[in-house]
């Protein structure tokens, strides 16, 4: 009897955690070249960016990365220590900022891999009775710099 409890108990909790909708994070963003300094944006850079976000919450840097060919880089900043704290992913051409990847920041927002040219930024949302910790609503855009220089969203970005 004691052995089955010991299963149980484990399954019940995983269960629970894959019903809730909660997803681990992806693994970090790769690459494939080593990309120099003049490839990434600058301190100053990122800081004006930063500075046309929303004012009032103290945004932080949480993670930062590029593409493989270098040139398109991302820095993803959140207000807030909680699973629900506003997040925006900011893009940049080297040092060039190119805006961030929606008008508004939004919660649950993370960059999970990247194709040579393209970020792919994975959005949640909750949905219902959804707790803060479990946001079942979850879909994928792919960003690059379009040919114009500007950022372009290849997909559609969700509306939750």
């Amino acid at each position: 009897m004691r052995l089955i409890r010991l299963i149980a108990v484990p399954m019940a909790l995983g269960m629970f955690a894959i019903g809730c909708g909660w997803s681990p994070p992806g693994p970090e963003p790769t690459s494939t070249q080593a990309c120099g300094p003049s490839d990434a944006p600058s301190p100053d850079t990122v800081a004006q960016a930063i500075a046309i976000l929303p004012s009032g919450p103290h945004w932080q840097e949480t993670a930062r990365g590029h593409t493989p060919d270098c040139r398109l880089n991302w820095v993803v900043v959140k207000a807030g220590d909680g699973s629900d704290s506003p997040m925006q992913v900011l893009f940049f051409d080297r040092n060039n900022a190119l805006g961030p990847a929606t008008p508004e920041p939004r919660p649950y927002i993370n960059v999970i891999s990247s194709g040579n040219e393209t970020a792919n930024v994975q959005y949640q949302w909750r949905q219902g009775q959804d707790p803060a910790c479990c946001p079942t609503g979850i879909a994928t855009v792919r960003f690059q710099i379009d040919d114009d220089g500007k950022l372009k969203a290849l997909d559609p970005i969700p509306n939750p």
